[in-house]
């Protein structure tokens, strides 16, 4: 149900936009840059489409994951412009997709997980093998799916997002800092990757593929008008944004995130979709886009994939272990599992030793002492078949 704007809303809307035509503000590539003439759009094998798992006539004439029979399965929002401007939108547009996929395919269930965009800003590889990984030099969604599909990243507390280009080293993917002791890398963790990913376009086709999966990624024209006159536009328009402007393809500069569709009380078709640029923005970071007419390019290139996250399970069961110093390294038998469950007192006394001495030896014993277990590497990275079927089905 739309709700109208109150007056004195509007009045503080359009004084802000008086203040903001102060300034002069040039729109930049916010860090799209396409990857299609190095890296074809080719089907990885055993891909699924949308189309085999929704039809048209069962699409709902509104969808929003953010409110799924009162459910929200959409994680946080974040900002790809602090600590400093950095041209990471392909960053974020996709990990906000995978993140909330993650959060769709679990049903919601603990936790929500957050993938390290820095990592990715490290390591994705440009298309140009010559070069270094792009990072805040801009990329495409296309070119984080493939990466995926063969390395896994890890969460976000692995390597919070700094919005600079590092190094892909073991140190800049996951690290932990002890105070008087400096930082050292935590070389096995919970990974995260995709089994299967692809492109599409228009309006039918994004709609199934949100509908079934989850939402999608999309690449967008953002220019003048849409980063300083947004409001005014939201105001004049039900709060959907909208443009008579015509754009082409050397124009779009932008990914996000689409997460959904409706329909105003006036019949206005519009997109639901989250930016990358902070809560201020918008509303909450979010905003609405006329549905239906390709505005801004919106509906010309967008970007699905199905997430692996197998490891994550493996954790939360409790077959994989993690400490404060050497990070996801014990995997334990059902037979341990189960005496470790009956009397979980145990564990702390040990962990609490080998922290606060900061011995390698007198880890190595305790965890020993919980059992009979196997010390070996987990990246945990396993293959998940594609959903066969719609998630809401």
């Amino acid at each position: 149900m739309e709700r109208a704007v109150s007056g004195a809303t509007a009045r503080r809307w359009l004084v802000a936009l008086s203040l903001g035509s102060l300034f002069t503000l040039t729109a930049g590539n916010h860090g799209y840059k396409s990857s299609k003439d190095l890296l074809p759009r080719e089907a990885p094998p055993g891909q699924v489409t949308a189309d085999k798992l929704v039809k048209t006539k069962d699409l709902p004439q509104d969808f929003d994951w953010r409110d799924v029979n009162g459910v929200n399965l959409v994680t946080s929002d974040v900002n790809q412009h602090i600590p400093q401007y950095c041209g990471s939108c392909w960053i974020h547009g996709t990990t906000a997709s995978l993140n909330d996929r993650i959060k769709v395919m679990r049903r919601g269930k603990f936790p929500d997980v957050m993938l390290a965009r820095q990592v990715l800003m490290n390591c994705v590889p440009s298309p140009n093998k010559s070069l270094a990984p792009p990072g805040c030099d801009g990329g495409d969604p296309w070119m984080i799916h493939k990466y995926l599909m063969d390395n896994d990243v890890p969460d976000e507390t692995c390597m919070p997002y700094q919005a600079r280009n590092m190094e892909c080293n073991k140190m800049d993917q996951c690290r932990n800092c002890l105070s008087g002791h400096g930082c050292w890398s935590i070389d096995t963790w919970t990974g995260y990757g995709v089994s299967s990913y692809g492109n599409l376009s228009g309006e039918i086709p994004m709609m199934k593929e949100i509908y079934a999966r989850g939402p999608i990624t999309c690449s967008f024209a953002t220019d003048n008008e849409f980063m300083m006159n947004m409001s005014k536009v939201l105001l004049e328009n039900e709060g959907v944004y909208s443009t008579t402007k015509k754009y082409t393809a050397d124009q779009v500069d932008h990914n996000m995130e689409v997460t959904g569709w409706g329909v105003t009380a006036s019949g206005t078709k519009y997109w639901v979709i989250r930016n990358s640029w902070g809560t201020y923005f918008g509303s909450n970071g979010w905003f609405k886009l006329k549905r239906g007419e390709n505005q801004l390019l919106s509906e010309a290139d967008c970007d699905w994939s199905i997430p692996r996250f197998h490891g994550l399970d493996e954790v939360l069961a409790g077959r994989v272990l993690g400490s404060y110093m050497t990070g996801m390294t014990t995997k334990v038998s059902s037979k341990t599992l189960e005496a470790i469950l009956k009397a979980p007192e145990s564990i702390a006394p040990s962990m609490a030793v080998a922290d606060s001495d900061r011995s390698w030896s007198l880890m190595t014993a305790a965890m020993a002492a919980l059992a009979a277990v196997a010390v070996v590497t987990v990246m945990m990275r396993a293959g998940r078949s594609d959903k066969s079927e719609p998630l809401l089905g």
